[in-house]
């Protein structure tokens, strides 16, 4: 059986340029231009080193927690306030109690809002990887391009187990903690299922991938959509036929 050396550096070299001469003379030296992308995850499926190799490889901004500076500057807010409202994410009563507790408190409409804001200007930006926070919720579907890491729950749980050195239960209890509180946070928010598969333009399962095999697909999924000017279009009919 025939068997190919897969390499990537020549495989987005030899797509770039392809890329390239298909969005004319005028920008063939221009960087390409992507959308923001978006990774939401399973606790414990490595969503966050995905996607920061992922940045690191494509060149982009990397976006994480260094997201509450600007949303603090922006908007003349103590950045450790937008730090606690997003650790805790309290609302109502919750927000209440806290206040009384904290002058750096910032309720929880006031964190969303501002993040609202400042995921728009990344969006008019592009070219950045942003992780969690509901974002792909935030912008239309033209102006990102959504990742969902996933992992069967077995392997999350060695995965937290081992990377953190904890047992298997607190592992699995860990897991549970955050995966619920991400659910909440989107369902009250954003009213929508974080586990909905259509929420997301692609699906990695890294139970079988590690992490440069789950970013090489990543990539070429991204430069298959650059080809093929799909992140022009908020849908596509595939089974439409072509004129």
């Amino acid at each position: 059986m025939e068997t190919y050396n897969l390499n990537v550096e020549e495989f987005l070299d030899s797509h770039t340029k392809k890329l390239s001469n298909e969005m004319g003379t005028a920008r063939r030296t221009a960087k390409m231009d992507i959308p923001v992308i978006t990774v939401s995850m399973q606790p414990g499926s490595g969503g966050h080193s995905i996607a920061k190799r992922l940045a690191e490889r494509l060149e982009l901004t990397y976006v994480d927690k260094e997201i509450l500076q600007p949303m603090a500057i922006c908007n003349n807010v103590n950045s450790k306030g937008l730090e606690i409202a997003e650790k805790y994410r309290t609302k109502g009563l919750g927000d209440f109690l806290f206040s009384m507790f904290s002058t750096k408190h910032v309720h929880h409409s006031q964190y969303l809002c501002y993040l609202k804001e400042y995921v728009s200007i990344l969006g008019q930006i592009g070219n950045a990887v942003v992780v969690g926070r509901g974002v792909n919720f935030i912008l239309p579907k033209e102006k990102r391009f959504a990742i969902r890491v996933t992992a069967p729950l077995e392997t999350r749980i060695k995965n937290v187990a081992y990377g953190f050195n904890v047992s298997y239960a607190e592992a699995k209890k860990r897991i549970a903690n955050r995966a619920a509180k991400r659910r909440e946070f989107v369902r009250n928010n954003f009213h929508a299922d974080i586990e909905d598969p259509l929420h997301y333009d692609l699906t990695v399962n890294t139970s079988r991938l590690d992490i440069d095999s789950t970013v090489e697909t990543i990539i070429g999924t991204i430069i298959g959509a650059q080809v093929n000017h799909a992140f022009e279009k908020s849908e596509s009919y595939i089974l439409r036929k072509q004129q």
